[in-house]
């Protein structure tokens, strides 16, 4: 998914929290949805639509403190960390003062992929970012499939948003070992990032015209 795709899907996704947000908060507009927010008590429905409504009163010229907040914290239910990353993806393309506070995105993102359950989200915003430490995260589950992230199909997929000399070695492994060439999805995206590496022309050229790297 390119970046474009992935804001329009973040834009839509968006919209229809809030629209969800504007309708439900209609007879509760006095409370604070900080406040809301705030309570682990309440349904994580409410509090997703009020994270929202707080972030869209924050405006785009301030830093999503709130967002920043929810997400950063190990004991926030996975539904709320996963509007905080919808809502901060969104509005780093429109605040004027995203550099500011994107550093903190990205440190409560590295925070949420813990979270089985946020992860996936996490690791694309990150890869997107293409994210040093993350990408040698990957990198150390391919090399050492028991500290692994997500499966190495996955791994791959996202460290070809950054096709370096570490990314193309761990692609010409998935092509050089027979037991991993059996994971075909792991093949195909190996392949891809070595079509993406002009350095890799000859080795791919190997891949495709010998009969042992068939799957």
């Amino acid at each position: 998914m390119d970046i474009n795709d992935y804001r329009r899907k973040i834009e839509q996704s968006v919209a229809k929290a809030e629209a969800a947000a504007a309708k439900s908060s209609s007879g509760a507009s006095a409370v604070a949805p900080q406040g809301i927010v705030a309570n682990k008590k309440t349904p994580a429905k409410a509090r997703v639509e009020a994270l929202g409504r707080a972030t869209r009163e924050e405006g785009p010229d301030a830093v999503p403190e709130t967002a920043l907040a929810r997400l950063a914290d190990p004991k926030e239910s996975a539904a709320v960390r996963l509007a905080a990353i919808k809502l901060l993806q969104q509005k780093q393309f429109f605040s004027s003062v995203a550099a500011e506070w994107r550093p903190a995105f990205v440190d409560a993102l590295r925070a949420a992929v813990r979270d089985r359950q946020v992860r996936p989200a996490g690791l694309e915003v990150l890869s997107l970012f293409k994210d040093r430490a993350t990408q040698e995260q990957l990198l150390e589950g391919i090399r050492k499939p028991a500290k692994a992230l997500v499966p190495l199909n996955e791994a791959l997929r996202l460290l070809s948003t950054d096709v370096h000399a570490d990314v193309v070695d761990a692609a010409k492994k998935v092509t050089d070992t027979p037991q991993l060439r059996k994971n075909k999805a792991a093949f195909v995206q190996a392949v891809r990032i070595l079509a993406a590496d002009p350095a890799s022309v000859g080795k791919l050229q190997e891949v495709v015209g010998n009969n042992a790297y068939a799957m």
